[in-house]
């Protein structure tokens, strides 16, 4: 872990960027979990502005619920990985290691390290279907701060900006919390969400005890927890390809933490934020819920 804006859409900004701008976001097809999630095609061509679409449609959020921190969903052959302290300088990898394991994840991110040079990263993300979580501006001790509204606020509002994205779940730095932090956190749309499985990737202890952590906690519903910034993560890089085929080949499914708790997607028709990643009607979830365009 570390030791240690606006709300708006920021269509003017993200409108001006091309897809030539965004590498990776022209390639053809949604990640697809290999246990029979769909794969959806893009429909952008390398060089081409976006422009508006209305019979394709973007996520662009979720709607959460519930009172409580989460540590784990279901009792189902699913499992939810949850990557924090992003976005920094190894993200891009996971992602592309995401890809290539045809997996999902939830990207927890630091709002102040929020910022236009990883725009094509996190569009990547909602392309390849990942969801991206709120983990605070600051990354204080939610507990300790006096601030906790203004720091999961002005994260809500970095990532929206950024993405055009709402998220609905909140990761407390430190699994740090009270009931003061949840009433915050739910009285603006984030449910908390904590975890069962904890490899402590974060003090480096070498990718072989990572991978076996992650394999010896695992349960049905259970919610992992590693980390994409906050140091070096090419220990943790190198342990998920190995952990995702393993938890596969005991028939798990590898989804986001909102599919984990039942948490729905929302959509709304494309208008300038598509960039490859808008689907038709027809192969929305079946739980979405669609919105106007805004």
């Amino acid at each position: 872990m570390l030791r240690s804006r606006a709300p708006a859409w920021g269509l003017a900004v993200l409108g001006a960027l091309a897809l030539t701008d965004l590498p990776g976001l022209a390639a053809s097809g949604h990640r697809a979990d290999s246990a029979g999630a769909r794969r959806v095609p893009t429909y952008a061509a390398v060089g081409q502005q976006p422009i508006a679409s209305p019979s394709l449609y973007r996520i662009v959020g979720c709607r959460s619920h519930g009172r409580f921190a989460y540590l784990h969903g279901a009792a189902r052959r699913e499992v939810a990985i949850g990557f924090d302290d992003g976005p920094a300088a190894d993200t891009g990898a996971f992602v592309t290691m995401l890809e290539r394991s045809h997996a999902k994840a939830t990207f927890f991110m630091v709002g102040r390290q929020i910022t236009g040079r990883y725009r094509p990263t996190v569009l990547r993300e909602l392309r390849d279907g990942d969801a991206l979580g709120d983990h605070t501006f600051n990354h204080p001790d939610l507990t300790r701060s006096g601030s906790v509204r203004a720091e999961l606020e002005s994260t809500i509002g970095a990532i929206r900006s950024l993405s055009g994205y709402t998220p609905c779940v909140l990761r407390p730095p430190y699994g740090a919390y009270d009931p003061s932090v949840l009433r915050t956190a739910r009285s603006l749309g984030l449910a908390t969400v904590m975890w069962n499985v904890d490899p402590r990737d974060w003090a480096l202890p070498g990718t072989g005890a990572i991978a076996q952590q992650v394999l010896a906690q695992v349960r049905p519903g259970s919610i992992i927890i590693s980390h994409d910034g906050g140091g070096p993560r090419g220990e943790t890089l190198a342990a998920y390809p190995s952990i995702i085929a393993s938890l596969r080949a005991r028939g798990y499914r590898m989804v986001t933490i909102p599919e984990l708790l039942g948490f729905r997607p929302v959509y709304r028709p494309c208008v300038l934020l598509c960039y490859g990643i808008g689907i038709p009607r027809r192969l929305l979830p079946a739980d979405a819920i669609v919105e106007r365009a805004g």
